[in-house]
């Protein structure tokens, strides 16, 4: 089982984080790739609003979405695993503003009084990125659709605080996120529903069951 992690930084800590740290912010059309140059690499970079993806891209051009990234999340391509065959890259899913940081000012923060709780952002940062690839990994060894959508739903609904869970991104994304086809996620959710597990409306998903699906 994967470790629970709380892995969003709260309105309060993201305007905590602006008047401390003064980051550079920059923002990012839908479909632009956040470019990071090698001499990039220590920086985190901060969502502000919006969503990006984290997608792996073979030798053949295939591509997968990895990861996602909403607001209050934070990319740190250093703790990024680079392919084998292929690599990786974060873009835009809708208009972002990203916010950027050298882990150095981090950690030299982290020796000061922890006025306003923002000396945890090392760890953080750590954790919201590799917390984000163990769930999707722990959600593709499920065996079937059903479990995938469940593993899915059930890490939501711990992020979101409740069995009523706002997809974070589109179905079509899901199924990409999922490796299932779309027509079989669709299919899936919706005998889901006929069975009493989940209510759908939308894109607002509510559990109706509470048994762990694992």
């Amino acid at each position: 089982m994967v470790k629970e992690i709380g892995d969003f930084l709260s309105d309060q800590e993201i305007e905590l984080l602006e008047k401390t740290f003064h980051p550079s912010v920059r923002s990012y059309k839908r479909g632009e790739i956040l470019p990071i140059r090698k001499s990039e690499m220590r920086k985190v970079f901060f969502l502000l609003c919006g969503t990006a993806y984290l997608i792996v891209e073979d030798a053949s051009g295939e591509t997968q979405i990895l990861n996602y990234f909403v607001k209050g999340q934070a990319i740190y391509y250093s703790a990024m695993v680079q392919p084998n065959n292929g690599h990786c890259y974060v873009v835009a899913k809708y208009p972002c503003r990203v916010a950027s940081l050298n882990m150095n000012q981090l950690r030299s923060f982290r020796q000061m009084p922890p006025a306003g709780s923002l000396s945890h952002l090392p760890e953080f940062i750590f954790q919201s990125c590799v917390a984000g690839l163990q769930q999707h990994c722990h959600i593709l060894q499920q065996k079937t659709t059903r479990n995938k959508i469940l593993a899915f739903l059930h890490f939501q609904s711990l992020h979101q605080a409740g069995p009523s869970i706002k997809l974070p991104i589109p179905y079509s994304d899901l199924a990409d996120y999922l490796a299932v086809d779309r027509s079989s996620l669709m299919k899936e959710i919706a005998r889901m529903c006929q069975e009493g597990l989940i209510e759908k409306q939308s894109r607002l998903i509510t559990l109706l069951v509470t048994t762990p699906y694992f």
